[in-house]
Formats: C-alpha cells, sequence, structure tokens
C-alpha cells in the first residue's frame, strides 16, 4: 500500500508539473530550446501517467477526485502558500 501511496503521489506531481509547464508557455521563458526541451518532456510525462490516471479514473473515482484536488491545490497555491504549508507540518 506504501507503494501504491508513492506512485499515486508521483502521478499527482507529474499532472500538476505538466499544469504548469502549460502556463510557462504563454512567457518569454519558453523560447526554442526550452520549448523543444519541455514539449519532449510533456510528450513523455502524458505517455507514462496516462494509463495510470485512466485506470484509477475507473478503480478509484474518489482518490481520482482527491488527486484532481491535490492538482489544483498545488498549481493554484503561491510559493508562500506552499512554503507555509511545509511549515506549519514541522
Amino acid at each position: 500500500m506504501i507503494r501504491f501511496r508513492k506512485a499515486v503521489k508521483l502521478i499527482l506531481l507529474m499532472q500538476a508539473t505538466l499544469e504548469q509547464m502549460d502556463e510557462l508557455k504563454e512567457t518569454a521563458i519558453y523560447q526554442r530550446d526550452i520549448k523543444n526541451t519541455m514539449n519532449n518532456l510533456e510528450r513523455k510525462l502524458e505517455r507514462f501517467i496516462k494509463p495510470h490516471i485512466q485506470q484509477l479514473a475507473i478503480t478509484e473515482e474518489f482518490m481520482m477526485m482527491q488527486i484532481s484536488r491535490g492538482i489544483d491545490s498545488i498549481v493554484n497555491s503561491t510559493l508562500e502558500d506552499i512554503h507555509n504549508t511545509t511549515e506549519n507540518e514541522k
């Protein structure tokens, strides 16, 4: 069960990464070499997580809702929010 939870956490973080990468596409940082690298990484991450997300959606609807909320929480958080959350957990 611990391994499964770690895998789910990894999928959540990968999906949040993909969503954050979408945000960078609208910035000056997103230049040719970075654009190519990010597009390549995005394709690889999507290929990796897609079957896992689809399987979870079929078998674990509640967990998918939690994952979705976790992704939204990460993507919508400011750096200060993330820092304060980790400080409060200590």
